[in-house]
């Protein structure tokens, strides 16, 4: 099973996970830290979708998380867009997340994207993989039936030296 996923998530790379993510999500502005990831799940998008929805609920100021700033922004089955914001609002990112159905599997591909909103060093010492990994980490994704990450330095800067929290 895992590898008639990694097998499908090559194919779909292949042929188009770059339009799934860029419907959703515009290209990363020059000069603003980003982070752009892909995770493979085995469970359907709706689910996922809801999961990824009451997370960012979950983190939201109202509910008195102070370090998790999330503000869920709009919903539909096949994307998600949220804002973070630093604790201080000196920092605030887009975040936004494109689901496909992987009709091979019957599981989800997930491509996700946090950019920095303001004009900042493009190495962000993981701040927007963070923003991105804390959410589905928190939310229980990570142990989700065919979980699988795929992302590096090109695709999202300070990936290698993230330390997140969730």
């Amino acid at each position: 099973m895992r590898t008639l996923m990694l097998l499908s998530a090559l194919f779909a790379g292949l042929f188009g996970s770059s339009a799934a993510v860029s419907v959703a999500a515009p290209a990363p502005k020059p000069y603003h830290a980003f982070c752009r990831t892909m995770w493979l799940f085995a469970t359907p998008c709706a689910e996922i979708s809801a999961t990824i929805v009451q997370q960012i609920e979950a983190f939201s100021p109202m509910i008195g998380c102070d370090e998790c700033q999330y503000m869920l922004l709009f919903a539909t089955p096949g994307a998600v867009k949220a804002k973070h914001t630093s604790p201080d609002g000196r920092q605030a990112e887009s975040i936004t997340f494109a689901l496909k159905p992987n009709l091979l599997t019957g599981g989800c591909r997930v491509s996700a994207l946090s950019t920095s909103l303001g004009f900042t060093s493009r190495l962000d010492d993981g701040l927007n993989y963070c923003n991105l990994y804390n959410l589905i980490s928190a939310s229980g994704l990570t142990s989700a039936p065919g979980f699988m990450e795929m992302t590096d330095e090109w695709a999202c800067l300070g990936y290698g030296p993230a330390t997140c929290r969730a």
